[in-house]
Parts: structure tokens; sequence; C-alpha cells
């Protein structure tokens, strides 16, 4: 196969990917974004530990979101927490219960208005796990073979340009929202020079070098034409080889009262990040242009920390900070929660969620 051939199969990978490349390769790391992920979670435990204590209830997670189980802390359903949204700010999705039947579950899908290529995700997931792009009803039928003990979500896929993570804070008093973080994730990517194939250009690029098994191995062998940029992955996780850029300095008015007009109404829905897609930034002052692809809630960090030129020090302070106003938010319905959260609940939902995901397939 010659390289123009290679060229126009560059271009399939991704459905329409038309991509935000990354403005610089040298500001595609951050030195503690790459450490050991216990780096990360054990100050966020004593943190929410401390948190607790000052509350005087560890488990206060429930009355941060209480239309999420466990507060939107682990074990919560990812379809249901979509569903409460308007349908102009969602995709299309169905959700596949076990045991899945493959051929009604894509004529439902066909119904819905939507059909390959989808995406496939557990009900039940974080940090990317099990999202996959999947083309064709072979593919499907192995997928749900994967997942057969979890309910999976199935969605139209989305070719908008542009992902962002949007941190969401809402008064449970006056309902009133703010926008406190907006970070963009841009796709795992490499550029083309005309020679060398994927394997190569991933080997010595500073961010895609560390991430070789997020690509299929069907890519490693293109070669993408001079300049082509080509998305690798799907996922806008950090840890599957997303960048994550600080864009705060778009929040304004206008994308306060953008979502204001898409947050305000949703009932017990008060802390979390909002992972969206629109083709530009612009768009994220337009209510009718915003779908959101995925509610986080207190499991949600500000992923804005992960940015080029963060330091340790100084995102830990960040996750602290976040963590007060999630207390903050938690103390003032803690005591309309019934049944109370007891931390028993807390450490068996922990010790179910872990049982889950335990046996993943990627």
């Amino acid at each position: 196969m010659n390289n123009s051939e290679l060229s126009v199969v560059a271009e399939d990978p991704i459905p329409n990917p038309t991509i935000t490349p990354f403005a610089d390769s040298t500001a595609l790391t951050n030195t503690f974004e790459f450490w050991p992920a216990w780096t990360i979670h054990i100050p966020m435990y004593l943190i929410g530990v401390y948190q607790g204590i000052r509350l005087g209830n560890l488990n206060f997670f429930p009355a941060v979101n209480p239309g999420m189980a466990n507060g939107g802390l682990f074990l919560y359903s990812k379809f249901d927490s979509l569903a409460v949204f308007a349908p102009r700010n969602i995709p299309k999705s169905i959700l596949s219960k076990s045991p899945h039947q493959p051929k009604t579950l894509l004529q439902n899908a066909e119904s819905s208005g939507f059909a390959f290529p989808m995406i496939f995700k557990p009900d039940i997931g974080e940090r990317g796990r099990g999202v996959k792009l999947i083309r064709n009803e072979k593919e499907a039928e192995i997928y749900l073979r994967d997942f057969k003990d979890e309910s999976v979500i199935v969605q139209e896929f989305i070719s908008k340009s542009e992902e962002y993570g949007v941190f969401i804070q809402k008064d449970p008093s006056t309902r009133q929202i703010k926008v406190t973080s907006i970070t963009q994730k841009i796709p795992l990517q490499v550029v083309g020079n005309g020679r060398d194939n994927v394997l190569e250009l991933a080997q010595n690029h500073p961010r895609a070098k560390r991430y070789l098994a997020e690509i299929k191995p069907e890519l490693l062998e293109i070669v993408p034409a001079s300049g082509k940029l080509l998305q690798l992955s799907i996922k806008g996780n950090h840890c599957k080889g997303a960048a994550f850029v600080d864009r705060s300095q778009l929040i304004c008015s206008e994308i306060m009262d953008a979502f204001q007009e898409i947050c305000g109404h949703v009932e017990d829905f008060y802390y979390g990040r909002l992972d969206v897609k629109v083709n530009t930034s612009t768009d994220l002052k337009k209510p009718d242009e915003i779908l959101i692809l995925e509610v986080n809630g207190a499991n949600s960090e500000p992923i804005h920390i992960y940015s080029h030129g963060k330091t340790y020090l100084s995102s830990i302070r960040e996750i602290a900070r976040y963590f007060q106003q999630m207390a903050t938010i938690a103390r003032s319905q803690l005591s309309s929660i019934r049944p109370e959260p007891k931390l028993k609940d807390l450490l068996r939902n922990f010790w179910l969620y872990r049982q889950l995901i335990k046996n993943t397939h990627e």
C-alpha cells in the first residue's frame, strides 16, 4: 500500500476528526501528571476525611448531589445522571441491561434516530473505563459479550470539534449557578510528516509515546500525509492520553447564563463537572449548541490542575479548596437526607464498586 492510499485510510479512524491541534508539543507534559495516581488520590482521601470530621459525618457525599447515588462519588448511573437534562443538551442514548440482546439493541438505536458509528460505555465507570467507538454489529456483539454483566450506555457519536470539562456549583438555597473552571480536553493525536508511520510519530512525540497502548494496532502502520492531524483516541481522559488545558479565562457572564439555563432546573444536582462538546469555545455561551457527554458528581476533579505549568503543591491546594466548597454545599443539606448517610454505607458501596470494575475489558 503506498503513502497516498495510507493517507486516505488516515482520515477514517475517528469519524469527522475536526479537532483542535496541540498549540505547542512542549506543553503536552506536566511533571506530576505522570506520577502514580496515589500521589493525588491519597491527599484527596485525607482532605475528604478532614472535611467529613468537620461536618460530623464522614459520608457527607450523598448530601452534595441528593439526586445521584452516593452523590456521584461512585456506583452511580451515568445514564440516569444525563437523563435529567433537556433532550436538546444530551446525545441520543439508550441503556442496555444484562443480559444484552445486540440485535434488539441496535434496532432500538435506529428507532431512536442514530446508527453506526456509536459510543459504547459502561453505565458505571470513570477515567475512560470501557469507552469505545463501535462501528458495526460484530464489534457491538464483542463489546456486549465483554461487558455481559454490566449495564451499557449506547450513545450516538458526536462529531463536534471541541470538548471541555465545565465545573458547576449551584447554591442550594438560591439555585444560582457558578462556573468555577473550564478545561479543554485535547485528544491523543499526532501530526504527519509524510514519511513516518503512526508508531514512529508516537514514539517521538512527548505525550503520545506514553500512551502507545491506547492506539489501536491497525492505526500504527498508517503514514499520515505531511501536516495531517490524526486523532488516535476518542477518550477525553488525561490518563488515556488527552491533554488538559486550563481555559478558565473563558468564564464570563454569558457562559454563566448558558449553564444556568441548562442546569438551573435540574433537581438535586449542586456540584460536579459536565463533560461537553461544542464546535468552538464561543458556543459555550449558547445553550442550544452545548451537548453534555457525561455528568460527574462528587467524584469530580478540578481537572484544570493537570494543565501545563501547574505545580503539584498548588494543585493539592486547589483540590482542598474544591473539597471545602463541596462540604459547604453538603452542610446545608445533610440534615434533610433520609436515611442519614452512614460510613458503613460508603465503605460497602465502595467495595461493590471495586468488585464491579476489577475485571474491566478494554
